[in-house]
């Protein structure tokens, strides 16, 4: 979501940000995991649209099982509070705000462990990008985070794509951008091609495990040379 401010008089072009991250299969695979990048997923979509990712403030909808006296029901919320800590940790950036809910059982069945991430942010009209197709002929740029070990972020890397991309955009090397979430690359092209009816074309070398894989992001460049794209989300 993306608004100008109300105001009783003149014009302004400031403007307000709020996106949100959340995967519930990842989530239920792995609540750390799952919450880690329910907070990347809401900052890539700010980054997608324009935004400065280094003014970004959180808040946090958590929804669980019901917590009974069985020690192992818990182990749920506190993964994922680990989980989107590390995260604040690694950009940097805090949570100001949240809501949580330890009722979600009804019998016996209980809602997947949710850590919702809303991103918040500010800039002005200028700034803003949107995500469909503006110019037949852009090339489109895949930009990927890099991973550790654990299936984890490399926050430096992230944080240094997303400075570059920020700069790209501002210059007009980029004019749309868009964050790939759970199903891969092959939504956001489909998305990113409908908004003008512009249509859009595949080399055949692209392997379609990478394209349908819940990873990676994507960008429109008005030039040839544009090095940088938007952010990405895990394969559990």
């Amino acid at each position: 979501m993306i608004g100008k401010l109300p105001l009783l008089e003149g014009k302004t072009d400031t403007v307000t940000m709020m996106s949100y991250g959340f995967d519930p299969y990842l989530s239920s695979w792995s609540p750390y995991h799952g919450a880690i990048y329910a907070v990347l997923s809401s900052v890539a979509k700010i980054v997608a649209n324009g935004g400065d990712y280094k003014k970004i403030r959180f808040t946090f909808q958590e929804y669980f099982r019901r917590m009974t006296e069985d020690p192992t029901r818990w182990s749920q919320p506190f993964s994922a509070l680990l989980g989107a800590y590390s995260a604040q940790m690694g950009f940097g950036l805090p949570s100001i705000g949240g809501k949580d809910s330890m009722s979600g059982t009804f019998n016996d069945i209980d809602v997947p462990p949710t850590l919702v991430s809303f991103a918040v942010d500010i800039s002005d009209k200028q700034h803003v990008l949107t995500p469909e197709f503006k110019r037949p002929g852009s090339k489109i740029v895949v930009f990927n985070i890099e991973k550790d070990q654990y299936d984890l972020p490399v926050y430096s890397q992230v944080m240094d794509g997303y400075e570059k991309l920020y700069k790209d955009m501002e210059d007009g090397t980029i004019i749309s951008a868009y964050a790939v979430e759970g199903h891969g690359l092959a939504e956001a092209v489909g998305k990113m091609a409908f908004g003008n009816k512009l249509g859009v074309k595949i080399e055949h070398n692209v392997d379609p495990r990478d394209f349908f894989a819940p990873a990676g992001a994507i960008s429109s460049a008005r030039f040839p040379t544009a090095r940088w794209a938007s952010s990405p989300s895990p394969t559990p």
